[in-house]
């Protein structure tokens, strides 16, 4: 009785841990260690918002131009903008959808749409949710 007892609580709690696994969004950053990955509704758009730490701002930097490059890679780009005062903040509009992405420090944070979203629009609604 006791190992079916056993056998059962096994199988709760693997049921538990599968469907908490399968609501997680999948991660788009693969470098860092993941801070925060959640779809979030904000403002009438639905938006991922996701967040990776790294060990020192250069290991940092060298991340975000990779991870900038990843997400456009092979994609045309529709609109974009730079912040020119340190090149850390950058939103993208490409064809499927838009992106953001901005470093401080050590930490790189995206946030990005599930629709295509003009970049002056996309930077109105994604202002609050930026670090």
């Amino acid at each position: 009785m006791s190992l079916f007892l056993s056998a059962l609580a096994f199988l709760v709690i693997a049921s538990i841990v599968i469907a908490k696994r399968q609501k997680k969004p999948k991660r788009i950053i693969q470098e860092g260690k993941l801070l925060k990955s959640e779809i979030i509704s904000h403002d009438g758009e639905k938006l991922y918002v996701e967040k990776v730490a790294f060990k020192d701002w250069h290991a940092c930097i060298h991340a975000y131009y990779l991870i900038s490059d990843r997400l456009s890679e092979g994609k045309t780009i529709v609109e974009q903008r730079w912040s020119y005062e340190d090149f850390c903040n950058i939103t993208i509009r490409l064809e499927d959808y838009t992106y953001a992405l901005i470093r401080q420090v050590d930490v790189v944070a995206l946030v990005r749409s599930f629709r295509p979203i003009p970049v002056d629009e996309f930077d109105r609604i994604t202002q609050p949710l930026i670090m």
